[in-house]
């Protein structure tokens, strides 16, 4: 496992939720139903954080959209 894959996930999820400890409680407990109910860390560990930097990207690029368009 590559601890940067791990930086870059949480620095792309505290984009989305600035509350560090939220952040912290998702990586490790939220089962991610999109991604086969997982948590983001147990896709890092596997070798699957891609995956979670996927989803975090394309959330992101739909946030910034729809306030565009707002």
């Amino acid at each position: 496992m590559d601890s940067g894959i791990i930086r870059c996930i949480v620095t792309l999820a505290e984009r989305l939720e600035p509350d560090r400890q939220a952040v912290w409680n998702w990586l490790f407990n939220t089962k991610i139903e999109s991604l086969d109910h997982h948590a983001a860390i147990e896709l890092a560990f596997t070798g699957q954080g891609e995956k979670v930097v996927t989803m975090l990207e394309t959330a992101l690029h739909d946030e910034t959209a729809g306030r565009a368009t707002a």
